[in-house]
């Protein structure tokens, strides 16, 4: 083959792991690989502190998470297991630090969303579509282990005292996963230096129907993935704030994810749900037709006409 065909031939091969468009690998069995998904992206990124702190910082989702998913991959690879971390934005929009974190943690920077909250129908299960749906087709094109997703949270302006701090996983695969890392914040760190008024981390499983927002998780649950998404950490919580504004206390949260998951992965086998037939709605789901009529979005697919 000539050298020039060579190089076609390389090229084509890493562009279709970045885009996470291969289809022809097997669904259903792991590789073993933990991904972690930065929330957001950097022209859409996230929530944020409504202000700033008494020292005069303001926190953002992802920023915050491209700064920090390194102590989660960190600890995931301290106990012997493969991890990446990805984001579906474009890496060319990334500040000078943001790209220097990104570096450090090795992200893989998927297909670019044209803009924030852009749906797409999975590659995998087209008739699943989110705007979180391109992390989860890297996940089940590097048939991961388990996928989670970094978030913060945020509801209105500032606020003392509790917040609703969770977990939300994928209904079939997912409880195990969060249950772990919601047991570890909760030991470590949600009233362990970050204060909540007591009140835990809870899990929250969750399914939702073709065209909604977060049918991403519907995708990693069509394929057997586990996933988490941490919603534990409240941006307009003063107190929540405050904790991770400090750079010691925001590795100790990101390290604490980390070691959950690694509990998760030594907590021995689980049973996998995998979609059984990818012409009819998913088993036991409650809605499907009125939603599947609704999708509008190119290179969908509607189950129900």
């Amino acid at each position: 083959m000539p050298v020039n065909r060579w190089k076609q031939v390389l090229a084509a091969a890493v562009a279709a792991l970045a885009l996470a468009g291969c289809t022809g690998l097997g669904i259903g069995s792991s590789s073993g690989v933990v991904v972690l998904d930065i929330g957001h992206c950097a022209e859409s990124p996230g929530a944020s502190t409504p202000g700033r702190l008494a020292n005069g910082v303001s926190l953002e989702e992802c920023s915050f998470w491209y700064k920090y998913s390194y102590d989660v991959k960190r600890e995931v690879e301290r106990a012997g297991y493969r991890c990446t971390v990805c984001n579906r934005g474009n890496g060319n929009a990334l500040s000078p630090e943001m790209a220097r974190d990104a570096r450090r943690a090795g992200v893989v920077h998927l297909r670019r969303p044209g803009k924030g909250g852009e749906r797409y129908p999975s590659r995998y299960h087209p008739d699943r579509v989110g705007s979180g749906v391109v992390s989860a087709d890297y996940a089940v094109y590097r048939r991961a282990a388990a996928i989670v997703f970094l978030h913060h949270n945020r509801s209105g302006g500032w606020r003392d005292g509790a917040s609703p701090s969770i977990i939300i996983c994928n209904r079939y695969n997912g409880r195990p996963l969060a249950s772990a890392i919601a047991n570890t914040l909760n030991r470590e760190i949600l009233n362990h230096g970050m204060p909540n008024g007591g009140r835990a981390c809870t899990v929250q499983a969750r399914y939702v129907d073709a065209d909604r927002s977060a049918a991403w998780m519907n995708t990693c649950d069509d394929s057997g993935i586990p996933a988490a998404v941490v919603e534990a950490a409240f941006l307009n919580n003063r107190g929540h704030a405050a904790f991770l504004a400090d750079d010691a206390n925001a590795r100790r949260y990101a390290r604490a994810i980390g070691r959950g998951i690694v509990a998760y992965l030594r907590g021995g086998t689980h049973p996998r749900h995998v979609r059984h037939d990818e012409n009819k709605p998913d088993e036991g789901s409650f809605g499907y037709a009125a939603e599947s009529r609704r999708i509008t979005v190119p290179g969908a697919k509607l189950l129900v006409h």
